[in-house]
């Protein structure tokens, strides 16, 4: 809503292709990333380290590992998860990006999604949060 009410044609693209492709990425998010994406920053961030299970969490950062390959396959053809230009399609991911390159764990090196990452934190609106 808030980028078709707000957003120019490079952020909300009048191309339904184009809206099609970014529209994916937000609900791929929403219901491929958040489950999994749950469990590893509460169980590591809000759960005191004594009652943390950690064979679910174990479990959740592979599923997410899994997932993130297809970003990195996404990103290696593309600059963008919305396409060739930053989009509303990049949003979701970009604030779970965040707090996955932040929480103390060991994650697999990602040079595309990382690239995409820096991009996102490069963008002015990014570092007035």
């Amino acid at each position: 809503y808030l980028a078709a009410k707000f957003g120019d044609a490079t952020f909300y693209p009048q191309d339904l292709q184009a809206r099609a492709a970014a529209e994916k990425w937000m609900d791929w998010t929403t219901s491929t990333i958040v489950p999994a994406f749950t469990i590893v920053f509460w169980g590591l961030i809000r759960t005191a380290p004594e009652l943390r299970d950690m064979a679910k969490i174990e479990a959740a950062i592979a599923t997410l590992e899994k997932h993130f390959d297809v970003i990195e396959q996404t990103l290696a053809h593309q600059p963008y998860l919305s396409g060739g230009a930053f989009g509303f399609g990049d949003i979701p991911l970009g604030s779970f990006a965040y707090a996955w390159f932040e929480m103390p764990i060991a994650r697999r090196p990602r040079p595309n999604m990382e690239r995409w990452y820096q991009q996102l934190r490069a963008r002015p609106a990014y570092q007035r949060c």
